[in-house]
């Protein structure tokens, strides 16, 4: 299994003094980049046939977040694929290999100019894969309904990615940012799965919408259509 080493930064954390949510995210991205590299599954082996990576759905287990200053392992490895998905597990232990956070997320690869998914992008080539006794199940697909209007924002160019669109990380921001310093305070989060269902790109008009439960259901639209749908649980401090 592939790792990496980090000290979370003081720029990365919130008052708590924890590492945002949205930071870690990157921080595993950048993990499973380079692993996917490394076994030649990368962006630029993808670019090869002018395909790209895209995350569809994501399931983020979290017992503590990592604070600052303190030393983070970042594990990840590939799952076994099934049909045209691809799953990835990650986990992030402390020092001692306690684990703070798990992630379950299932990837496609998409045709980059048509965004398209492709059915077969290896052919009968497959592709490694790992088994880990700490993996999550699968993410499964979220279902409920939310429509009290809580927020309105725009996609910003600093979130875009290398592949033109709003990275996948900033949605935890989209769905976390909805509530409150004072709420903040008093819950954290403690679980959060996320169905992306369509690109966000610089200057769309997001509208988000919540049941306001707990579990809580989040739900981003642009232009009426449903760009993302979460399930975000909070437990007291």
């Amino acid at each position: 299994m592939y790792f990496e080493k980090y000290t979370v930064l003081s720029t990365d954390v919130d008052f708590n003094l924890e590492i945002k949510l949205s930071t870690l995210m990157r921080y595993m991205q950048e993990v499973a980049t380079n692993h996917a590299n490394k076994i030649h599954y990368g962006r630029d082996d993808l670019q090869k046939n002018n395909n790209i990576w895209v995350v569809v759905r994501t399931d983020i287990k979290i017992n503590r977040l990592p604070k600052v200053d303190e030393e983070i392992l970042i594990y990840t490895h590939p799952g076994e694929a099934k049909s045209f998905m691809f799953p990835r597990y990650l986990k992030v232990t402390d020092k001692h290999k306690n684990i703070l956070v798990s992630v379950a997320s299932i990837w496609v690869v998409v045709n980059y100019d048509t965004r398209k998914i492709v059915l077969r992008p290896f052919g009968e080539q497959k592709l490694p894969s790992e088994v880990d006794k700490d993996d999550l199940p699968l993410p499964e697909k979220v279902s409920g309904e939310a429509i009290n209007l809580v927020d309105e924002r725009k996609g910003r160019y600093s979130e875009v990615d290398i592949n033109g669109h709003i990275n996948n990380s900033y949605y935890i921001d989209y769905v976390l940012d909805i509530h409150d310093l004072d709420f903040y305070k008093k819950h954290q989060v403690s679980r959060v799965l996320l169905n992306y269902e369509r690109e966000v790109h610089s200057g769309d008009l997001m509208k988000i919408y919540s049941d306001g439960n707990n579990p809580e259901i989040v739900v981003g639209k642009i232009d009426g259509q449903l760009s993302y749908l979460a399930k975000v649980e909070f437990k007291d401090r």
